[in-house]
């Protein structure tokens, strides 16, 4: 009777020794639970911030663009609207008196026009040198035809500009027709055969 109950003290024991090594186990997989749980939750916010970031980093960029654009219209329209007076200055000289080419008047006129022409220039002007080149569509508006190499800017009425490499406005220019140059290469062929001649 006796070392029965000796024997239901030594179970019971034992089973009471097993219980805490059942609440560890246990204790562990919570543990590891709640860690993955938590790196799952910091990858989460290590994304979040990620994207905000970029959204930072695009935003940032879209309004440094808009700055841009908004300054390269803002120089444009400026600079389109002084271009009437650039040609004025332009028709002015070329209709200068001789008695006053050297006046001291005309002279600080030219260095106020040099000085405006410099201004739009350092902002990204610039005339082009339409005479005697190929007629192109996109940087000449061609108005009349007349004697002349065909194909070739014979006359510019009005001068044309770049802005920063763009057509700002395109020179109005008279084109040759090839009538002279044919002309020209018929007397010379007749001139050849008259010389023939006379040999």
């Amino acid at each position: 009777m006796q070392q029965q109950d000796d024997t239901n003290g030594t179970g019971q024991g034992a089973a009471q020794q097993d219980v805490p090594v059942a609440q560890a186990s246990t204790s562990d997989d919570g543990a590891k639970q709640d860690w993955n749980a938590l790196q799952e939750e910091l990858q989460k916010l290590r994304d979040l911030a990620g994207r905000a970031q970029a959204d930072l980093q695009n935003a940032k960029a879209r309004a440094e663009r808009e700055a841009s654009d908004i300054r390269a219209f803002a120089t444009e329209s400026i600079i389109r609207r002084l271009l009437p007076t650039l040609d004025n200055f332009q028709r002015a000289f070329q209709h200068v008196p001789d008695d006053l080419q050297g006046h001291e008047w005309v002279k600080g006129v030219a260095v106020i026009e040099q000085e405006l022409m410099r201004t739009v220039t350092d902002a990204g002007l610039k005339r082009m040198d339409s005479m005697g080149t190929v007629v192109d569509p996109q940087f000449h508006e061609v108005l009349t035809m007349g004697p002349g190499q065909e194909g070739i800017v014979t006359e510019v009425f009005e001068e044309g500009y770049l802005l920063h490499g763009k057509v700002l406005r395109p020179a109005k220019v008279r084109a040759g027709d090839g009538a002279a140059a044919a002309e020209d290469e018929g007397r010379g062929t007749k001139d050849q055969g008259n010389n023939r001649g006379t040999e």
